[in-house]
């Protein structure tokens, strides 16, 4: 099929809305064509993308034609990672008061997981590309559930140190590999519900950790030693997941929905040498809308990591919310943030569908609405007003997240696409988190909760979405770049 494909694949005329007299008409066998047939076509028409007009797809159908087995693995696993962190936040004051160390101190040994979570992200990606992932998430799994043991188990701070330490490096395969094996396995037409399903782990993660943390401590009697067993608790699903995946988790082929749409097949080079980690960073640089997802959710970053901590240090301080009570907001205020993912990964797939920069459209719009609730919502003084603008604010966020990943999948080329999804978080986590956390806890210190907001959030939430809604002129030019290089590899490959 691909034997025939024309030398250069981008037309050079310019796309046009109205009648083509070279297209197909009715009733004749060619007005079905291939993918690959609509794409050489005309690259750069909007409805000659890969996916643009193809049929509407369910999760089911999705489920169904990928598998359930990576899915039903990657949500709980994704939870437990999420879970363990939110198990630490709950845990802090009894670990604190047990080794007799300062609140900074605890906070900058638990900091050094998010660390090692993040920047081991790309030397995770970088193994993802030579061996295989199934392995990697079994290990990985399997180190995590060794490292909780290790932190319930800890005699000193030196241990429980490195333990969180292995926790962040157990947690960092996760964006890299998971995603790229979701890409991998399933249609691209039913993408974004699928990863909108890996989006919404974290959010379970974050409603099911505090209470389920505490329940294990209490049960232990709830004494200066019960948080050691809500660790050593923890770890035994988090081993049966490990067994669970080295069972049944498969390694998809890469690539293999863009293959077969677009070549016909799904078969692989095998001369084809893995990118190192530099030649994939040139790579992306060079694809504008990642560049500018990356700016977005860098600056974005700094509302991410400052919006928590803030509004429950202004939960505490000005409104008398114990642990407790703060634990039992933060869990209850995820279930509308799930359903607005959920909704969301089903509008990603609509509108791509239909207009693909349309998605980058609502991202950046609800970016916009995200800073704008917390900006207005803050200074009201009433609790209930206060969390319900918090509560719409998160849905907001939520849904704009939820369309980054399958953004990526549709303008990275596969090549470069597990480490695409590992450069991210480096970026929100170096660019907002680091910086943002600092800047906003100065701004707390001297003004309070309620200024650090005003100063931090509404800013970069603005930044952000002016910077998605930019990047979505180029969206369609990327995905067509993405989409002529594979078939110029299946041309090579033929």
């Amino acid at each position: 099929m691909t034997a025939n494909l024309p030398d250069r694949l981008v037309s050079d005329r310019p796309a046009t809305d109205g009648f083509d007299p070279g297209r197909p008409g009715p009733d004749r066998p060619e007005d079905h064509p291939s993918e690959a047939d609509r794409f050489q076509a005309d690259p750069l028409r909007d409805d000659r993308l890969p996916v643009v007009g193809t049929a509407k797809m369910g999760l089911r159908d999705a489920l169904r034609r990928g598998g359930w087995a990576i899915c039903s693995l990657a949500v709980p696993l994704v939870a437990m990672e999420q879970l363990t962190r939110e198990a630490t936040t709950v845990l802090a004051p009894d670990i604190r008061d047990h080794f007799g160390i300062s609140d900074a101190l605890l906070v900058a040994i638990a900091g050094f997981a998010g660390v090692a979570l993040t920047v081991g992200g790309i030397p995770m990606a970088w193994l993802a590309d030579r061996i295989s992932r199934t392995y990697l998430v079994v290990s990985s799994a399997g180190l995590g559930a060794c490292a909780l043991l290790g932190a319930g188990l800890a005699q000193n701070t030196w241990q429980l140190f490195i333990a969180y330490i292995f926790t962040g490096i157990a947690a960092a395969y996760s964006s890299p590999v998971f995603l790229s094996m979701l890409t991998d396995a399933y249609p691209a037409e039913g993408r974004g519900r699928i990863l909108s399903l890996h989006a919404i782990a974290t959010p379970l993660g974050q409603a099911i950790g505090p209470t389920l943390a505490g329940s294990i401590a209490a049960l232990a009697g709830g004494d200066e030693e019960a948080w050691r067993w809500a660790y050593i608790g923890l770890a035994m699903p988090y081993s049966l997941l490990a067994v669970s995946a080295a069972v049944f988790l498969k390694e998809p082929i890469r690539g293999q929905p863009e293959r077969q749409m677009l070549l016909g097949r799904t078969e692989k080079r095998t001369d084809e040498p893995p990118v190192g980690i530099v030649q994939a960073l040139r790579g992306m640089m060079r694809v504008k809308t990642f560049v500018h997802m990356c700016l977005g959710i860098g600056v974005l970053g700094l509302a991410l990591f400052t919006l928590p901590l803030q509004m429950s240090l202004l939960l505490g301080d000005e409104y008398g919310y114990g642990a407790f009570d703060r634990g039992l907001v933060f869990s209850l205020i995820q279930v509308p943030v799930i359903a607005a993912m959920f909704i969301g990964g089903h509008q990603f797939d609509r509108s791509y569908r239909r207009h693909p920069p349309r998605i980058m459209h609502i991202a950046g719009s609800a970016l916009l609405a995200f800073g704008a609730l917390i900006g207005v919502g803050v200074w009201l003084q009433p609790a209930w007003a206060l969390l319900g603008f918090y509560v719409l604010a998160c849905m907001c966020s939520g849904t704009a997240l939820v369309a980054v990943s399958p953004l990526i999948a549709a303008v990275t080329p596969v090549r470069l696409r597990t480490q695409a999804f590992a450069i991210l978080p480096v970026f929100t986590f170096l660019m907002g988190g680091f910086i943002g956390s600092v800047f906003a806890g100065t701004i707390s210190d001297s003004h309070g909760a309620r200024a650090a907001l005003t100063a931090a959030v509404p800013l970069s939430a603005f930044v952000a979405g002016a910077t998605f809604l930019r990047g979505a002129r180029f969206l369609q030019s990327d995905i067509s770049m993405a989409a002529n290089g594979l078939v110029a590899d299946g041309k090579t490959d033929s």
